[in-house]
């Protein structure tokens, strides 16, 4: 005869885990003595249990309240993004000779010239070799 394989799986998810748990332990308190579980040491499952349960409800109730707060504030975001490009066109036009004087506000000043994408910022084009032309790229002749 062919054994016969049994899987129990626990849960992964600490709030189906904990559901498990509880629904264990309302089948043993049903059966009292007569339960099979009568061993296990449930005076300090018992406190691990509520604990974990009642710190399950309150991550639910943050994760829920969090949503909720995210949402609210990426509502708001379009404004901030509007206010905050208005203050720094603003600062550019009255700091105009010294932009670093916006960062007395916070703003983070880089006034140091853009490199194009290849990392050369002597504004020239680049040789196949990778050196600097100094001119204009050039079409690569057909072979």
């Amino acid at each position: 005869m062919a054994r016969m394989t049994v899987r129990m799986p626990i849960p992964d998810d600490p709030s189906e885990a904990i559901a498990l748990l509880v629904s264990v332990k309302k089948r043993h308190t049903e059966l009292g003595e007569a339960s099979p579980l009568a061993a296990l040491e449930w005076d300090e499952i018992d406190p691990a249990l509520a604990t974990a349960a009642t710190e399950d409800a309150l991550s639910d109730k943050c994760y829920r309240d969090a949503e909720k707060a995210t949402r609210e504030r990426n509502v708001q975001m379009p404004a901030v993004g509007a206010a905050l490009r208005a203050v720094r066109d603003v600062l550019l036009g009255t700091c105009r000779s010294n932009p670093k004087k916006a960062g007395d506000f916070g703003f983070k000043v880089n006034d140091s010239p853009r490199s194009n994408a290849g990392g050369d910022t002597s504004g020239g084009a680049t040789g196949a070799d990778g050196s600097a032309t100094g001119g204009p790229a050039q079409p690569t002749p057909a072979k």
